[in-house]
């Protein structure tokens, strides 16, 4: 399954550089690495990785929505199982951190020192006033 992830990349819309950047700079911890390196590959222990790979007579269909093989693409992106609810959390956390560090550029003061601790508001303001950050607007 090695290269999976670039094989199904196009690349008329993606970047190499971009797109591996944090492995460069290597500010992950070895063990995230591999994870995420394993997803990108399909390479993580799904139903379908267990049908096709492992060649296990196990049925390959989503555990969740039942109806698309559970493949990591399926698991992250397609479920709609898990687009009601998870995949909302996944995206609001991600913005918590932008908004976060938006916040922090333009001189909004937070109540929070650290990212994952902030709760946002619906409207933040610069101290001079030059800055509105909306969240969740």
């Amino acid at each position: 399954m090695h290269g999976q992830y670039i094989k199904n990349t196009d690349r008329q819309f993606f970047s190499e550089e971009d797109t591996f950047l944090s492995l460069w700079k290597r500010d992950l911890k070895a063990e995230n690495e591999s994870e995420i390196v394993a997803a990108q590959n399909q390479a993580l222990q799904t139903k379908y990785y267990a049908t096709k790979i492992l060649s296990t007579e196990t049925d390959s269909t989503c555990k969740l929505c039942q109806q698309f093989d559970e493949t990591i693409d399926h698991l992250i992106s397609a479920c709609h199982i898990l687009a009601k609810e998870q995949y909302i959390k996944r995206h609001d956390s991600v913005c918590v951190q932008l908004h976060f560090n938006i916040c922090k550029e333009t001189g909004v003061e937070l109540d929070k020192k650290h990212w994952h601790e902030d709760v946002p508001k619906s409207v933040e303001t610069s101290q001079e006033g030059k800055v509105t950050i909306l969240w969740n607007q």
